[in-house]
């Protein structure tokens, strides 16, 4: 299995330690976020658009970033 694959993120661990999520409003290519205790890599993205790979603690802090309110002015 390829780590960085989103459908087989979790192969083999336990499905209650992690979460898959799609953020859908309007359309069918709706971005994903797969992310998990055990794992040290947390997936964003989609099958149209691709997948970005993000190392746990980088995505932490894009997460208090955005919670700080780093990127308001742009949206």
């Amino acid at each position: 299995m390829d780590p960085n694959e989103f459908d087989n993120h979790f192969e083999g661990k336990s499905l209650e330690r992690g979460m898959q999520r799609t953020f859908c409003k309007t359309c069918k290519t709706c971005p994903s976020i797969s992310i998990h205790e055990e794992l040290d890599k947390v997936i964003l993205g989609g099958k149209e658009e691709g997948f970005t790979v993000w190392e746990k603690g980088h995505f932490k802090d894009m997460v208090e970033d955005i919670k700080a309110g780093m990127f308001d002015k742009f949206l």
